[in-house]
């Protein structure tokens, strides 16, 4: 697929609204539904140039996928984008090593401009 921006969010809606949001953009886009999905994508060869994780989802939340991604050597220097609508997990999703947490409703200018400085595509 090349250089992507995979979209982690269990809720169809968002999912469909992210990828025309970014495919407008310019962006080439996967969404998928579930943190286990992610971390197996994430492994593949074909890994995301960045990753947009939703926190509440079900089995594993947003914060725990964080964790793993950021403790495991294959995945650790791919970029995270949190979007949660919970305030109080911003300090935490900053020291597991998101590049950014935006707050639901997030705007969709500052989306963009962070997206400009972290994919390279």
């Amino acid at each position: 697929m090349g250089k992507y921006i995979l979209v982690v969010d269990d809720k169809p809606s968002i999912r469909l609204l992210m990828y025309e949001l970014l495919r407008d953009a310019g962006y080439q886009v996967k969404c998928i539904s579930s943190g286990e999905e992610c971390l197996n994508i994430a492994r593949s060869p074909d890994k995301p140039a960045l990753i947009i994780l939703d926190h509440k989802m079900p089995k594993l939340t947003g914060l725990e996928v964080l964790s793993i991604l950021k403790s495991d050597q294959e995945t650790k220097d791919i970029p995270v984008i949190m979007i949660t609508g919970i305030e109080d997990i911003i300090d935490e999703a900053i020291n597991w090593g998101a590049s950014m947490v935006l707050l639901k409703p997030f705007d969709i200018k500052k989306l963009k401009k962070v997206l400009s400085d972290l994919v390279h595509m």
